[in-house]
């Protein structure tokens, strides 16, 4: 998918007393061919506490409501007003003012337009319908539960004045027992199934893949600063034969809970650093797919995934798993099994890229055709939890299953600045 248009990028919501002079509103591309610019206004984080509560009382019904047992209205004003932002790309999950990616560009969402999906991203977002979807799963991922209330219950509230009706939701939202259907979200990994044989045997010999036309026979040898990932695809049964899938893996700023962008110009100015990497599997046919691949030194986070021939379009930006490398390491990040039509142990039907680790399956291919890097490969390092900036169409969460937390981010406030970036 290509942009053929100039990009006037947004400005992000940047705190402080100048913030009504200094933005602006503009027009970013929706997605399609070719494309059409529609107005993205953005939103003021500083808002008094009496428009924020204005604001937030949008998801506070007579049908539904957020509640947290134990919190105040003050606390889920706050919080709808930071998913808010962040659904909007005003401000990452780590509280940073996003604004310089590429020095061309200011907000995730214009990020997202100048990238690989164009302005697909970019328009999905700016949909109402999209950007309410993203700010419900910030909510629930912070712990708020949607409550949905029965017909007569319904009835009940919307039967009441304003004022009953305020001072109800202010007891609400922080009530332990409430009436009706609740969703929640718990966990964030793919929950263990028996029906799911993701730790299934794999039959050999397996194959190697070290990039487009290169010999997997071909020894690799690493320079001075780089290093190397493997991951694997793997295929133990038939719900995972013959599919495909893709996994995106970006640089990260472990200090500020946000990636690191390839600066304008890099490729101009020598800059060999890895700073997105894009690993699609090439042998379905493959029991175990084992990938290499040679990136530079540095934190890397797990920013989304795919299942099947596709793009991936959901980003793990509310908390992804991250991992390190030093100079001359060669990280086994784990293997991947994708599942299509598959369906669990309550005939519910499946389809993700899951999860396993299995580093001697993974050597023993290795073994045959890069014996060095076999010897030299050990497990990653892997905490749950980077965040960074929000830009994709869906935004979301994914742990994998007993890993720790990685350490929170330190969020600084990004300088003020503007800028008109061209996508093509």
């Amino acid at each position: 998918m290509r942009s053929t248009i100039a990009l006037a990028c947004v400005l992000a919501a940047v705190p402080g007393p100048g913030w009504a002079q200094a933005t602006r509103t503009d027009w970013v591309p929706v997605g399609g061919t070719p494309t059409k610019p529609v107005p993205q206004a953005p939103v003021d984080p500083d808002a008094s506490p009496e428009e924020i509560a204005q604001d937030a009382a949008r998801d506070l019904k007579d049908n539904r409501f957020y509640n947290r047992p134990g919190a105040t209205r003050e606390q889920y004003n706050a919080d709808w007003q930071t998913c808010r932002l962040i659904a909007r790309g005003s401000r990452t999950p780590a509280g940073v003012v996003p604004y310089n990616y590429n020095p061309a560009l200011v907000s995730p969402m214009a990020a997202a337009a100048g990238g690989a999906i164009g302005g697909l991203i970019a328009g999905a977002i700016q949909e109402g319908a999209q950007r309410r979807a993203n700010r419900r799963s910030c909510l629930l991922i912070r712990g708020w539960r949607l409550v949905e209330l029965p017909a007569v219950e319904t009835a009940r509230v919307a039967a009441m004045t304003d004022a009953d009706r305020s001072s109800y939701f202010d007891t609400i939202v922080g009530a332990t027992a409430v009436k009706g259907e609740v969703t929640e979200r718990t966990s964030f990994a793919l929950a263990p199934d028996p029906e799911l044989n993701l730790d299934g045997p794999v039959p050999g010999p397996g194959a190697v893949w070290l990039g487009k036309k290169v010999d997997p026979a071909a020894p690799v040898t690493l320079a001075p600063n780089e290093a190397a990932v493997v991951l694997t695809f793997r295929r133990p049964d038939i719900d995972s034969a013959g599919r495909s899938g893709r996994v995106d893996m970006a640089r990260y700023d472990a200090e500020h809970g946000d990636l690191i962008y390839k600066p304008k110009g890099a490729k101009k100015a020598g800059d060999t650093t890895t700073y997105f990497l894009s690993t699609a599997s090439r042998d379905r046919n493959s029991p175990l797919e084992v990938h290499v691949v040679k990136v530079t030194p540095g934190d890397y986070v797990l920013t989304g995934t795919a299942v099947g021939p596709l793009l991936v379009t959901t980003t793990n930006c509310f908390g992804a798993p991250t991992f390190g490398l030093r100079a001359g390491e060669v990280a086994y990040v784990g293997d991947f099994v994708p599942l299509m039509k598959a369906r669990n142990s309550q005939g519910q039907e499946v389809n993700t890229l899951a999860y396993a680790s299995h580093v001697e399956d993974a050597r023993a291919v290795l073994a045959a055709k890069q014996p060095a890097i076999a010897a030299l490969m050990k497990p990653a390092t892997l905490r749950n939890g980077a965040t960074y900036a929000c830009s994709a169409i869906t935004m979301d969460r994914w742990d994998l299953p007993g890993i720790a937390a990685a350490p929170a981010a330190s969020p600084v406030t990004a300088p003020l600045t503007a800028g008109v970036a061209a996508a093509s």
